[in-house]
């Protein structure tokens, strides 16, 4: 499969995956749970880093220019400048990491797949967090933006774990 073909299938994937949401009822809190961050994190795992990084600032600029990428259709340039920015924008450093730190052993098992869904998570966590945090204040941004996503955020670790660890060969 060339470069250029799975480029575009994580594209798709990620735009799928983004469509795909519900909500968890937490703490008497409504927490929407996407499965964007699960097909960021699966495409870091197991595409060759640049592609997954081409893929993700493909996906990011095909949002901000109009296309209804983004979780629940959204698009447009205030979706990467907005309070809740940080969380699309953590995509692509979580990707450049994951990405890189697999590639320095190369490992496919599954506790290193496990250990880099669990990095990309945090990075994307955090990079949101400090986001909403400089709009909304520390305090507020972890009550809101970080805390009720846990319990989505440790499901959509383990089952980027399991999918990157059924195709773990690189594909090529």
């Amino acid at each position: 499969m060339n470069s250029v073909l799975r480029i575009a299938l994580a594209i798709i994937t990620i735009t799928l995956a983004a469509r795909v949401s519900f909500d968890l009822n937490i703490a008497d809190q409504v927490v929407p749970i996407t499965g964007q961050t699960l097909a960021v994190l699966v495409s870091a795992l197991i595409l060759p880093r640049w592609e997954a990084l081409i893929a993700i600032l493909s996906y990011l600029a095909l949002g901000a220019f109009g296309q209804p990428v983004f979780a629940d259709g959204e698009f447009g340039m205030d979706k990467l400048t907005n309070s809740g920015a940080g969380y699309l924008w953590g995509f692509l450093l979580a990707t450049f990491s994951v990405s890189t730190t697999r590639g320095f052993r190369d490992s496919r098992s599954f506790i290193d797949l496990l250990r880099g869904n669990m990095l990309g998570t945090a990075i994307i966590l955090f990079v949101g967090f400090a986001v909403l945090g400089y709009h909304i204040g520390a305090q507020s941004a972890f009550d809101l933006g970080v805390a009720p996503f846990w319990t989505g955020a440790v499901v959509k670790i383990i089952a980027g774990t399991f999918i990157a660890y059924g195709m773990r060969k690189p594909i090529r």
